[in-house]
């Protein structure tokens, strides 16, 4: 909280009354982006005074950094919550893959992918919103893991050595190019498709036979990661 006028109120109502400041920041983020965003705007649409806003940010940077650690901490909260409360791994994959079509279609979704770019664009200039950003991905990345360990180990994985890192780290990079090419690319990107394809991909049902590989990517059974034209040579 900023200043000696903070208002005598109970924790939990200064934090509630920080999420209405956050929420409105974001609605006004989504409709005219930040950098084209006051902190008078945000203001009226949180109904408080610039004096009131300055009890708990301290500037407008510190609105934005708060706003992409809540729009990810809400996000990977949502998806926790249905990992948690299925009953097995084959329903929780039913259960997050029901929420991400559903989030894909989100007609607030392209908004949001829009803000992710003018934020990831000025991370390259701003260093802390880089790292705020960099960490608000890394928190699904890591959720991400997560459901892929669970699942090596309950048997939706073939492999049980699965690269959980690696693997999570492929999922993300899906999600943000799907999430992209519906903005940029607009009515030539199927979605629907895209996301029958990523299903499809995913499972293995793709490809009926594998190329081989070793020498190419170091493969997750444990068996030589040496080039094959150098073990010939050797």
């Amino acid at each position: 909280m900023r200043g000696d006028g903070v208002p005598k109120l109970k924790p939990e109502e200064l934090e509630s009354r920080r999420k209405e400041i956050i929420d409105a920041a974001r609605t006004c983020f989504l409709r005219n982006g930040f950098h084209r965003t006051t902190t008078d705007e945000i203001c009226r649409e949180a109904s408080i005074t610039p004096g009131g806003l300055y009890h708990y940010f301290g500037g407008k940077d510190e609105i934005i950094a708060a706003v992409i650690q809540d729009t990810a901490s809400e996000m990977v909260g949502r998806f926790r919550a249905l990992m948690d409360s299925a009953g097995d791994i084959r329903q929780a994959f039913a259960d997050i893959s029901s929420l991400f079509i559903e989030t894909m279609h989100d007609p607030n979704m392209d908004n949001l992918v829009r803000l992710d770019i003018e934020t990831w664009a000025e991370g390259l200039k701003n260093a802390k919103l880089y790292e705020i950003s960099k960490e608000s991905w890394g928190m699904r990345r890591e959720l991400m893991e997560h459901f892929v360990k669970r699942g090596a180990r309950e048997g939706i994985y073939s492999m049980p050595d699965v690269d959980a890192r690696g693997l999570s780290c492929l999922l993300v990079a899906t999600l943000l190019g799907m999430r992209i090419g519906k903005v940029l690319l607009k009515d030539d990107f199927d979605l629907n498709g895209a996301i029958a394809a990523m299903f499809l991909v995913h499972s293995g049902r793709l490809t009926t036979e594998l190329p081989d590989l070793n020498g190419i990517i170091a493969p997750v059974t444990g068996e030589s990661t040496v080039p094959a034209a150098a073990r010939r040579a050797s």
